[in-house]
């Protein structure tokens, strides 16, 4: 048993952090701490122990026995101290507290700031973290505890998560505005050359699969898991594309360019909420997820 005082959980949270991220660069961005604040903070900690939690190897930083034991034991329960504080807080009538969200890039651009400007203002002691990675990695971000929730594209529920079905979106042909073609039909365009999401995203696969069932093959001269640089492609004339309809609204509705569903290629992708429900969700999450789903309504 340590004599004297406790560790200081803003120590204990350094840790952690750095733990988590193998970085004290990040770790100290992730904190809004200097590095030098953030090492002061560890240095702190160790002393405090009496043990080193840290083996530094030029820039990578490796967890020692102490330092294992101490996050694997320390970590749950500072979780579950938020959790407390956040739910007095929200029994007094104020929603407060840390909430990491992922998201694709998509759905970070095309639908998340319509979203998150009213539930920030009316949640002003929320402190949000949104981490843009592609619909396949979030999922496991969840399981494994780096984010709180995801909002992301799915083919099925992800095994031990739980999923709330948010909206669809459809798959639209997207040409240049100058493009002389209106067909509906994607026959019409075989002979054209495609830029497309790669072949290990959700989006692309649910598009093969469709592809395929009507034994239909597009010409792929370009692939890139951004829809953004995909669209600047199609802006540039380097080919045609398929994407998410929202990911095209502003630009069609520019002027700048041209989409449609295609008659007789009807794709669908499913956003839904991710969480794990072995946790029980912060009311700051509660809060975020009834805006996720207004916004779906």
């Amino acid at each position: 048993m340590l004599r004297g005082p406790l560790p200081a959980t803003d120590q204990l949270l350094s840790a952690i952090t750095v733990a988590r991220l193998g970085s004290f660069t990040k770790a100290a961005q992730e904190l809004e701490l200097s590095q030098p604040a953030l090492s002061r903070q560890v240095m702190g900690l160790e002393k405090t122990l009496g043990v080193r939690l840290f083996d530094r190897v030029g820039r990578a930083v490796r967890l020692t026995a102490s330092g294992e034991e101490l996050v694997g034991r320390c970590g749950p329960l500072l979780e579950e101290l938020n959790r407390v504080t956040s739910n007095l807080a929200a029994a007094s009538g104020t929603t407060s507290g840390r909430v990491r969200l992922g998201a694709s890039e998509s759905v970070a651009v095309n639908s998340l700031p319509s979203i998150l400007r009213p539930y920030l203002n009316a949640n002003r002691r929320v402190n949000l973290r949104l981490i843009c990675r592609t619909s396949e990695r979030l999922p496991d971000m969840v399981a494994s505890g780096e984010l709180d929730m995801a909002v992301c594209a799915v083919e099925f529920e992800p095994p031990g998560l739980h999923c709330v079905k948010l909206w669809d979106e459809e798959l639209v042909l997207v040409l240049p505005v100058s493009h002389p073609a209106r067909s509906r039909s994607i026959v019409s365009y075989l002979h054209e050359e495609f830029i497309l999401l790669p072949s290990s995203t959700v989006t692309r696969r649910l598009l093969d699969s469709a592809l395929a069932e009507g034994k239909h093959e597009l010409r792929v001269v370009l692939e890139h898991d951004s829809p953004e640089v995909i669209k600047a492609m199609v802006l540039a004339g380097l080919g045609l594309a398929i994407l998410p309809e929202p990911c095209v609204r502003k630009e069609t509705r520019r002027g700048e360019l041209a989409a449609w569903p295609l008659s007789d290629l009807r794709v669908v992708r499913h956003i839904v909420a991710t969480s794990d429900p072995r946790r029980q969700p912060w009311p700051a999450e509660s809060a975020l997820l009834e805006a996720l789903q207004r916004y779906a309504r």
